[in-house]
């Protein structure tokens, strides 16, 4: 894990990419940027564990590039829960709602993730109210697309 050099991560993710990915959608530049720079960028490889089930969380992630493969293990074995796609934002609602983890999370393959700790959260609350709140809607419908499209494939 490594903090977040703003220069260098805007050119492998330029704001025009940026503001493409659903967590990003309709916020200012200056909030994007913000919220990068109270970030750090994880690189993993395929197969390499973001979290794990019952882990207390302290952050959530937002998935620059490549896939995180949502699971639980079992008695039975391992049962996929979803695969994220870039621009996803995971881990939200156990960070929000202050509860362990209920499922695991590794790279599908090469994978770039942005760590935002609550901490960091909780500074772009105070940085801009109104940019926060449209930050905090896109990360709610990450969360209940999450949910929508884990049901439905769980149906099949």
């Amino acid at each position: 894990m490594s903090s977040v050099d703003l220069d260098s991560t805007l050119q492998l993710y330029p704001l025009e990419s940026l503001r493409q990915m659903s967590t990003f959608g309709a916020v200012s530049d200056a909030f994007i940027k913000q919220a990068l720079s109270l970030s750090q960028i994880i690189n993993l490889k395929k197969g390499e564990i973001l979290f794990k089930k019952g882990d207390n969380p302290d952050e959530f992630f937002i998935v620059l590039e490549g896939n995180i493969t949502v699971y639980d293990t079992t008695n039975t074995g391992q049962h996929i829960i979803r695969t994220t796609e870039t621009g996803e934002s995971i881990g939200f609602s156990s960070m929000i709602g202050l509860r362990p983890r209920l499922f695991s999370g590794a790279a599908s393959y090469k994978c770039t993730v942005l760590r935002i700790s609550s901490r960091a959260f909780a500074e772009l609350y105070d940085w801009d109210l109104q940019q926060f709140a449209i930050f905090f809607m896109n990360l709610s419908r990450d969360m209940s697309r999450f949910l929508r499209d884990s049901t439905y494939s769980n149906e099949k």
